[in-house]
């Protein structure tokens, strides 16, 4: 084996001279790949994953519980499917107005007590219709003389639309107000 300066750098220029032609002698394996395949999966995104961090949170898995699809069963036990964003089905509205017609019935008697009871009532099925739907539920209502509305949502932060005698302006006005409010309207004549 050669010890001098001169030797080494014979050596050096016997190895790197193969390398610089092209030419080698080294194991192929060792060289870095040139083809662009990844060694890792890239990660699959997750639905209802806003903030793309990989996970959802509670936040996140409430607005994908509240835009899911929502199996509805009808009094005689019929599944409708009612999908958020979509209008109601014909089935369902059919069944919310008959379940308020009696609480529409009552708001327009004379008797003391009846109107305010028949506003309960039909407050109560808008309630329980939008427990199941996910979204506020308003009801249009001929009683005390004028079309109004019930909404599921509580007195303070609800619709209450009231006093006009044209009940296309009240359909309209309570559908302004649900479509900014991501609710649906159903008319009880």
């Amino acid at each position: 084996m050669m010890k001098t300066p001169t030797g080494r750098v014979a050596l050096t220029a016997l190895l790197i001279f193969p390398l610089l032609t092209g030419c080698t002698t080294v194991d192929a394996s060792y060289l870095p790949d040139t083809d662009p395949t990844p060694n890792a999966a890239a990660p699959v995104p997750i639905e209802g994953d806003t903030d793309g961090d990989g996970e959802l949170s509670e936040f996140e898995k409430q607005v994908l519980a509240r835009n899911a699809p929502r199996d509805i069963t009808l009094h005689d036990g019929t599944v409708v499917v009612v999908t958020p964003g979509q209008p109601l089905p014909q089935q369902v509205i059919d069944q919310i107005v008959a379940d308020a017609a009696p609480g529409a019935a009552q708001a327009q008697t004379d008797d003391e007590f009846a109107p305010m009871a028949g506003i309960r009532s039909i407050r109560e099925v808008a309630s329980s219709y939008a427990d199941e739907i996910g979204r506020t539920v308003v009801i249009v209502y001929w009683g005390f003389g004028a079309w109004g509305t019930v909404s599921s949502v509580d007195e303070s932060s609800g619709i209450e639309l009231a006093g006009t005698s044209d009940q296309d302006a009240m359909v309209a006005a309570a559908t302004d107000w649900a479509e900014s409010h991501d609710a649906y309207v159903v008319v009880v004549e």
